[in-house]
């Protein structure tokens, strides 16, 4: 895969055939405590190692954040990491992170050795260490000739065209939200229940909340995030904006749109609240009708797909308080 750190190469990143789950080859066992850099290092330093020999200039790798210090040996396409002194991404930044994520779930191969080999997912004996290297290389041998190969999202092309759609594009509700500091300023808000007969929000098909996240991941993680919500609540609350907004002076998108905020806990620090806003257009429908979103998280300034706080709202108000069995999870410890 052709490809570097810059926006266009990583316009080029979503167009290459999808990785299908094979495995290269297998190296020694390390100590525990090596890190996943100086293993690259040490495979990577040799010249004449036949791994450094497989690759080609400009090949790809698409690593994690462990990896960083193997930067002076590899071209790293990476997810990015928070400036010092900044609280959030950038756009940029985040819409980058997410071209990178999206390829996170080709890792799951690891995981098919101890699902396929019982030898290789319990107490290895002492007395079969020195052919435990075998053993994984023919264990991988067997996956690469039988295994089922990974396959893509059946939205998949749709969701590469979102993503080199919106690539570029800029958060101009997050700059408005900054600019006139609306996460402190309550009296423009009103609290309205999702139940209220004049509340309105495009309804979504399952499909477009899909496209809206650029993958499942997020949706996931909504349905945790509204059963926390409705603990706490008691009922699912948001808040609409009062006042008109002037989408001309921040360059919003739409007209005749509507604010919502949302505030969602942190299931990471609980006395840590982020706000979500979502503006929709009034007189469109399904994913169309929201038109502009952003949240106080790290990555909430993104525009390619979102973060889970901002699709906790729009998961519940466009699609989940229309269907009739949806409850907060494992309610019955409560």
């Amino acid at each position: 895969m052709r490809t570097g750190d810059s926006d266009e190469r990583i316009s080029s990143l979503l167009q290459v055939p999808p990785c299908g789950g094979y495995i290269v080859d297998c190296y020694n066992p390390y100590k525990a405590t090596t890190s996943d850099s100086v293993i690259m290092n040490n495979l990577f330093r040799d010249e004449n190692c036949p791994l450094r020999l497989y690759f080609r200039p400009n090949d790809t790798f698409i690593l994690d954040r462990g990896f960083r210090d193997s930067i002076t040996l590899l071209k790293q396409c990476m997810p990015e990491t928070l400036l010092q002194g900044h609280r959030q991404l950038t756009t940029a930044q985040a819409n980058r992170s997410r071209c990178v994520t999206i390829f996170r779930w080709v890792v799951v191969v690891n995981g098919y050795f101890k699902r396929d080999f019982k030898l290789l997912r319990q107490k290895y004996f002492h007395r079969a260490l020195p052919r435990m290297m075998h053993s994984f290389r023919i264990a991988a041998a067997l996956n690469n000739k039988f295994g089922v190969r990974l396959q893509d999202n059946e939205y998949a092309i749709e969701i590469l065209n979102i993503i080199n759609e919106r690539l570029h594009f800029a958060n101009n509700l997050a700059n408005m939200v900054d600019t006139t500091n609306m996460n402190r300023r309550s009296a423009n808000f009103n609290n309205i229940t999702a139940e209220a007969d004049n509340m309105f929000f495009p309804r979504l098909e399952y499909k477009e909340l899909i496209l809206f996240a650029v993958g499942t991941y997020q949706i996931r993680q909504a349905h945790s995030y509204y059963g926390e919500h409705v603990r706490f609540h008691g009922r699912y609350v948001t808040e609409v904006c009062s006042e008109s907004i002037n989408s001309s002076e921040f360059n919003l998108r739409g007209n005749n749109t509507t604010l919502i905020r949302g505030k969602i806990r942190s299931r990471h620090i609980s006395r840590r609240q982020y706000y979500v806003y979502v503006l929709i257009e009034n007189n469109r429908s399904g994913r169309e009708g929201i038109v502009e979103y952003c949240c106080s998280c790290l990555i909430g300034r993104r525009t390619v797909g979102c973060c889970a706080h901002t699709m906790t709202i729009v998961w519940y108000l466009g699609w989940a308080r229309h269907e009739n069995n949806i409850s907060a999870p494992a309610e019955f410890l409560d």
